[in-house]
């Protein structure tokens, strides 16, 4: 048999992940590919105006369907501070994604949350953040880590955000340093 790559790759890798889910066997988180991360960034790019104008997350999960079609869920509306929705069952997922809302100095918005990649880690999938200042960030939950896809601007940015309001952001953080800057 020959090698496996690109897109069937992405195939078995959702179809291995449908499987071990209909079993019973649970997901397991892995590394972030090119295409997982364009259905996220599409997706969260679209939702960061409302995100903005609602001041409020907005959140959902990006997987596999039994035909192997990585796509997202549609996004369910969540308050300001979080976002809850149930794990889809017609869908292998692989991730979570979800908004940061709109700009407020008082909130610590520009980073993912220690509720982010413990929530994430819990159900053995990474994700994806989108901050008010138009930051992606991936949450890895084998390497219990975030790092910042792209920096400020590359996604929509939320009227009247500034730099610097959460301090100076590192383009990396492990959990540990993630709960200290958290703590700053």
């Amino acid at each position: 048999m020959g090698q496996v790559t690109g897109r069937w790759r992405a195939v078995l890798a959702g179809w291995l992940a449908f499987g071990l889910m209909a079993g019973g066997g649970g997901q397991v988180a892995v590394a972030q590919d090119a295409a997982e991360l364009a259905v996220a960034r599409e997706t969260l790019t679209r939702l960061q105006e409302a995100s903005f104008r609602k001041r409020r997350e907005f959140c959902g999960f990006i997987g596999y369907l039994a035909d192997g079609t990585l796509t997202a869920t549609r996004a369910v509306e969540g308050t300001h501070d979080g976002c809850n929705m149930d794990l889809p069952d017609n869908m292998a997922v692989v991730a979570s994604y979800h908004t940061h809302g709109g700009f407020d100095e008082d909130y610590f918005g520009e980073v993912p949350s220690d509720i982010d990649i413990e929530g994430d880690a819990e159900l053995r999938i990474n994700g994806y953040v989108a901050t008010p200042g138009g930051r992606l960030w991936f949450i890895d939950t084998v390497l219990m880590e975030v790092r910042q896809v792209c920096g400020i601007g590359c996604l929509p940015m939320a009227p009247g955000f500034y730099k610097g309001t959460n301090g100076v952001i590192a383009e990396r953080y492990s959990y540990e340093a993630l709960l200290q800057k958290l703590d700053e």
